[in-house]
């Protein structure tokens, strides 16, 4: 009995998967203000049975490590149509490399966030883009009535744990050999009719988080 335990522990071991984190940097502006630098992680998690008696390899990267850094640029408020053009980004990538041998999932979110009260509004927005798949594109705002309601002028800063960008059961799918291409673009949206001065002087930081685990069969 004590030696199929320790086959057993042995086993177990044997399936754990290899893991790596890396951190970048990148920086972002508001109307007037420059915003503290932004970390980016990359972290994997989970495990899988790949056969009875090989190990899972998880073998993730992307180019997150390599991103330019947005610094002392203003952001102005902008239409809806210019966003690609005029908001700010950070353009990644993530790849299932081939020398994993399973297939992958991940997620993305905002992690260790803060921002100013008077942006928690629905026109600071962002946006995330798969592949150049702009009709599919996963779309929020930083509107959160627990911060504070629509237009405040308050520029108290406010922390905040995640914000989910993907969530675990939209998490996307990457087959190994897979590389997927990601935009995530952040901004505030213009409305002519609306008096949108309480989004001037505010403040925000954060750090994306991308998750990658194990695919479910």
């Amino acid at each position: 009995m004590e030696e199929n335990k320790n086959k057993s522990k042995s086993l177990m071991a044997s399936k754990k998967l290899v893991i790596s984190s890396f951190v970048v940097a990148i920086s972002l502006v508001l109307i007037g203000v420059s915003l503290t630098y932004a970390y980016f992680t990359l972290m994997y998690r989970g495990q899988k049975t790949v056969g009875e008696n090989s190990a899972a390899k998880l073998n993730i990267s992307s180019t997150l490590e390599n991103a330019t850094a947005i610094n002392e640029i203003q952001m102005n408020l902008i239409s809806a149509d210019e966003v690609e053009q005029k908001a700010k980004k950070v353009e990644f990538s993530v790849t299932n490399n081939g020398t994993s041998n399973i297939d992958a999932k991940y997620t993305v979110k905002l992690v260790d966030y803060s921002l100013t009260k008077n942006l928690s509004s629905e026109y600071f927005k962002w946006k995330l883009v798969v592949n150049g798949d702009e009709a599919g594109a996963i779309t929020g705002n930083f509107f959160d009535e627990s911060i504070a309601p629509e237009g405040t002028t308050s520029t108290e800063k406010i922390s905040k744990t995640e914000k989910k960008l993907i969530s675990d059961e939209e998490a996307l799918p990457l087959t190994i050999g897979k590389t997927d291409d990601l935009v995530f673009y952040i901004w505030l949206e213009n409305n002519p009719s609306a008096n949108q001065l309480y989004l001037t002087n505010g403040s925000f930081s954060g750090r994306l988080s991308l998750e990658a685990s194990p695919k479910e069969n």
